[in-house]
C-alpha cells in the first residue's frame, strides 16, 4: 500500500516510515485498523523495494530523514503526522528537525541505545542474513514454512515468531534490501537534539518484549526528551505491526486523537 485516501477535511496527514529491511507493505495490516485519518501515506526508504541507497555511514539516518524531507515535498504534503517503526522512528525524529510536522510517533525506535547492545544486535542481523541468504528463494520459503525454523530465524524480532504468517515475505524483503549495511551503521546513531521535543510532540512507543530496543532505552530518551509522551505495547516484540497490529493501531490512533484534540504530549502524562 503506497497511500490511502481518506477524508479530506484538513486534518494532518499520517505518513508512515518503516523499519530497516521491511518495505511500507509492513504497515497494511496496521493502516486498514486506524479510522478517520484525511489519508495514511507509506513510504519505501532508500535501500528497499528498489529505491536506490544512499552512502552509508554514521550520517545514514539524517541523510535518510534528507531523503524523505524531500519525498514529502514533491508530494505535497505538508505538516504530517509522521509515524516510524524502528530506523523509521529515527528518521521521523530527524525529520522533524528539518521540516514542519504536526507530531512524531517512534515505535521502538533506534537512536537511544547503547553502543554495546547496538554493536551485538548488528552482529546478530549480520549473522541472520548469511544464514537466510543461503538458501534459494524457493528452499527458504519451505524451511520458514516450519514454526520451529521462524523460531531460530525471527526469535530476536518477533515474540510469537512461530505464529508469523509474512515470514516469508519479510525475510525476502530483508534479503533485498541493504539491511546489513544499514544495520552497521544506523546501529551506531544516537538522537541528540533536545529542541525537538520542544517544539514538536513526540510520542516514544515501546514493546516490553523487545530485544533489539529494550525498554531501557526509555531512560536514555527521557534525559534527550523530557516531554515526550512514553507508550508501552505489552505482550509484543520488536516487529510490533506484525505480533499485535490491533494494539499498534491503537496506540497510532490515540497519539493522533491527542494531537486533534490540542492536547500535546507533555511530561510523560499523555493527557
Amino acid at each position: 500500500m503506497a497511500e490511502a485516501p481518506r477524508r479530506a477535511d484538513g486534518e494532518p496527514q499520517l505518513v508512515l516510515l518503516h523499519g530497516a529491511g521491511l518495505g511500507r507493505a509492513s504497515w497494511d495490516a496496521v493502516v486498514e485498523r486506524i479510522p478517520g485519518f484525511v489519508r495514511a501515506l507509506a513510504l519505501d526508504l532508500p535501500g528497499h523495494n528498489g529505491v536506490p541507497g544512499v552512502a552509508y555511514d554514521r550520517e545514514v539516518v539524517p541523510r535518510i530523514a534528507e531523503y524523505v524531507a524531500e519525498r514529502l515535498a514533491a508530494l505535497g504534503v505538508h505538516r504530517p503526522h509522521v509515524v516510524g517503526h524502528a530506523l523509521g522512528g529515527a528518521v521521523a525524529l530527524e525529520l522533524a528537525r528539518r521540516v514542519p510536522v504536526a507530531a512524531v510517533t517512534a515505535l521502538c525506535g533506534v537512536g537511544f541505545r547503547t553502543v554495546g547492545h547496538a554493536s551485538l544486535c548488528a552482529a546478530k542481523t549480520r549473522a541472520m542474513l548469511r544464514l537466510v541468504s543461503a538458501f534459494a528463494p524457493r528452499t527458504r520459503a519451505r524451511l520458514l514454512a516450519r514454526p520451529w525454523v521462524r523460531g531460530v530465524v525471527l526469535g530476536s524480532l518477533s515474540a510469537r515468531p512461530a505464529a508469523l504468517s509474512t515470514a516469508v515475505a519479510d525475510v525476502a524483503s530483508m534479503v533485498g534490501s541493504d539491511l546489513r549495511a544499514l544495520a552497521r551503521y544506523a546501529g551506531r546513531y544516537r538522537f541528540r537534539a533536545p529542541e525537538v521535543g520542544e517544539t514538536t510532540p513526540v510520542n516514544l512507543v515501546w514493546a516490553a518484549q523487545d530485544r533489539v530496543v529494550p525498554r531501557g532505552d526509555a531512560v536514555r530518551a527521557r534525559r534527550v526528551l523530557p516531554d515526550a509522551c512514553h507508550l508501552v505495547i505489552p505482550d509484543s516484540g520488536h516487529l510490533v505491526m506484525r505480533d499485535d497490529p490491533n494494539a499498534t493501531a491503537a496506540v497510532i490512533h490515540a497519539c493522533h486523537l491527542r494531537l486533534l484534540r490540542g492536547k500535546p504530549s507533555r511530561t510523560n502524562g499523555c493527557a
